[in-house]
Formats: structure tokens, sequence, C-alpha cells
């Protein structure tokens, strides 16, 4: 079984039920998320992981944990998950520019139905790691 970290903003409890959403639809597909928060969260774990997705708010220009993304960018399929309405250039910005475009940014607000809201960075983290190993080419 593939295990993906889904590393969450712990004082934003939006992200937190994103985080356990997303870990309960990749178990439909073998896939195993692993929950963690930014502040107890370590480059040093997540190397261990087949993918890594950041979830957590747009905050005053900035996302917590972005340095997290930094680490396992090279290495892991990696992804981020913006809770609310948000900018995603702005998230890009925030990136070297090496990475900009190499890391896919999902969107997910309260008013998109629950059932499908996730369906997207299923499928790419499906598309990213397989049964048979990374299919991920960095």
């Amino acid at each position: 079984m593939d295990n993906i970290a889904i590393v969450h903003y712990q004082r934003d409890a939006n992200s937190k039920v994103l985080a356990l959403e997303l870990a309960d639809k990749l178990r439909a597909y073998e896939l195993r998320g692993e929950l963690r928060d930014v502040a107890h969260a370590s480059a040093h774990e997540l190397i261990y992981f087949d993918a890594v997705v950041l979830a957590g708010p747009l905050h005053f220009s900035r996302m917590h944990g972005l340095s997290l993304i930094k680490a396992s960018f090279g290495f892991k399929p990696t992804a981020l998950l913006l809770t609310g309405v948000g900018d995603t250039d702005r998230v890009l910005r925030l990136l070297p520019k090496h990475m900009r475009g190499e890391v896919p940014v999902f969107v997910v607000d309260a008013s998109q139905p629950t059932l499908t809201r996730l369906d997207p960075l299923v499928s790419w983290l499906r598309s990213m790691i397989g049964t048979t190993g990374y299919r991920w080419t960095g």
C-alpha cells in the first residue's frame, strides 16, 4: 500500500477536515493517507512517503509549511491543497521559480459538494504513484 503524507495546518479546522476526508477517499483506492500537522512534521520524515500533500489556508500572502514542500520537491510527487478561496498565483509566487508550474495547486471551498471536491486531487495522486512504483519523473 502506498503512503501519502497529508500535512495540514493545525490551527485551521477546515484543513484538518479536508485532510481526514482526503485520507478516507484515498483508502478506497488502496492508498494510505497519514495525517501530520505542520508544527510537528519534518522533511526528514517525509522522505519515507510516496507523495506529499500540504493542506492549509492562504493567509496574508503566505502558507504555513511551504518549506516542507520545497524540501520534498524533486524527490516526491508534491501538491498543495488550499482551503477556502485563494489566489493560486499568489501561492506559486512564494515558491522558487523552478517549482512554479510543477507543483499543482488544488483549491477547495465550503460551497463545493463534499463527495466530489477532492476528486481532482485524488486523481492526480493516483496518476503519480501506482502499485508498481513511481510513475513520476520529477
